[in-house]
């Protein structure tokens, strides 16, 4: 690979990793590491690799994360990604959710969310249980989180659109975890994308260091006393990493910097306030590059914030015939408008944060009919519903959009792949009419 690095850059990581320099710059002659993971919510490891072409190479960074080696063009057009079975993933950017150690029942937020590789991780170990918010400022990028999130089939999740800030004065002192994955310079990612190496300067790490602190103070505000935080980036950088630790350790003296857990990586630099016990990735390490740094906030979780639910509206009574009969046992509903949503937790008041989507959106009621939504067919409730084997040749022409035979079903139903929900569509007795989403169909 032919990557021209910035010469401060060069000899500011000489001086970083000394002997172990020659083979930083080594690993540019190699391509960038690439990965993925199983969605265990949706399949397991046998069957995964029995329905795609993937060969099994696990990742050290995630149970459930692996290598990809194979050279297989349009990874992202296939009908198990439809499906939500895998997510692709730079290997070492899943370090930091199995340092943060998420369990089913928690009540956790990823506080920089998008695009919702970290969401999706954090959702697979809580199994859909318990609470968990995603929160991303970026609208743009807050749309592909929601997308992310719906394929994957999470049902206990809130996604956000607001400034941390905001959410820290909704969700002061709420969660058991909270996962900071801050935007930073991306040092780490240079490999990978060439466009950071074009971005980066000599004033690029300050600058994203004091961009992340105010991110930093709304993660630490949200979390309960007993909790655990976790704050990573994708750059190398000592002023974005072990220094902006060693300010929140100094910032709030009841935060205490814990051992990460993992054998993987390398211990971070010392600074004279523990920050050994941090983790950094190199691409010599097996990834592309991570930093992530753990913390305990004193306390116990009995002194956990709350926050009101909201109130539902009554449900028409068309919406209500319609998911008593086909999803019976989906064990929240909230109502709102035209809109039904329905989840695996409580739905709590965001007060003045902006929602993208409150846990899974059920369907909405157009000209006096309840239309059901693609979000609902991606969970585990559809699974109670009318089902649509399809073929793989069926499967392909379903997620291009195109109408399928479907003779004898009538009515709303799901569109299965090998047992596995792809979408929905409506039958007339002959055919089944396809109600793929536009923006995610194939060319």
């Amino acid at each position: 690979m032919n990557i021209e690095l910035p010469e401060a850059y060069r000899q500011k990581m000489k001086a970083l990793l000394g002997d172990e320099y020659d083979s930083y710059l080594e690993s540019f002659s190699v391509p960038a590491c690439r990965g993925f993971r199983i969605n265990p919510l949706k399949t397991n490891r046998d069957e995964f690799f029995s329905l795609t072409p993937f060969t099994p190479s696990p990742s050290p960074f995630a149970v459930d994360g692996y290598y990809l080696i194979d050279d297989i063009g349009g990874v992202g057009a296939l009908p198990a990604h439809a499906a939500g079975m895998f997510y692709l993933q730079e290997p070492s950017a899943s370090c930091a959710v199995t340092i943060l150690d998420p369990k089913p029942g928690m009540r956790v937020l990823d506080l920089c969310a998008a695009p919702g590789s970290k969401t999706t991780q954090i959702g697979a170990l809580m199994k859909n249980q318990g609470l968990l918010v995603a929160n991303e400022i970026n609208g743009r990028r807050a749309a592909v989180l929601k997308e992310n999130v719906e394929r994957f089939g999470l049902t206990n999740c809130l996604i956000l659109n607001s400034d941390p800030s905001v959410v820290a004065k909704q969700f002061a002192g709420y969660f058991d975890a909270v996962l900071c994955d801050a935007p930073c310079s991306g040092e780490g990612m240079f490999r990978k994308d060439p466009d950071a190496i074009r971005q980066w300067n000599e004033d690029t790490e300050d600058f994203c260091a004091q961009r992340q602190r105010p991110i930093l103070e709304a993660a630490y505000q949200c979390l309960a006393s007993g909790g655990t935080l976790v704050y990573s980036t994708c750059t190398f950088a000592l002023a974005e990493n072990e220094e902006n630790v060693q300010w929140l350790l100094q910032a709030h003296p009841d935060l205490k910097l814990v051992d990460a857990g993992v054998s993987f990586g390398r211990p971070g630099m010392e600074l004279g306030c523990g920050t050994h016990l941090c983790r950094r990735i190199y691409p010599m390490d097996g990834g592309e590059g991570h930093f992530a740094a753990k913390f305990v906030k004193d306390g116990t979780s009995e002194q956990k914030a709350e926050v009101p639910l909201l109130k539902t509206e009554q449900i028409k009574k068309e919406a209500f015939a319609f998911l008593s009969e086909t999803f019976p046992s989906i064990p929240y509903v909230y109502s709102h408008g035209d809109s039904v949503y329905g989840g695996s937790f409580p739905f709590i008041d965001p007060g003045k944060c902006r929602i993208i989507r409150h846990q899974v959106l059920l369907g909405e009621m157009k000209n006096g009919r309840f239309e059901p939504a693609h979000a609902v067919y991606m969970t585990p409730f559809a699974y109670q519903g009318k089902t649509v084997d399809v073929s793989d040749e069926e499967t392909a022409r379903f997620l291009r959009g195109e109408t399928l035979s479907a003779t004898g079903s009538k009515g709303w139903a799901a569109v299965s792949w090998h047992g596995h929900r792809i979408g929905f569509g409506k039958g007339d007795g002959s055919i089944l009419k396809n109600r793929y989403p536009k923006n995610l169909r194939t060319r």
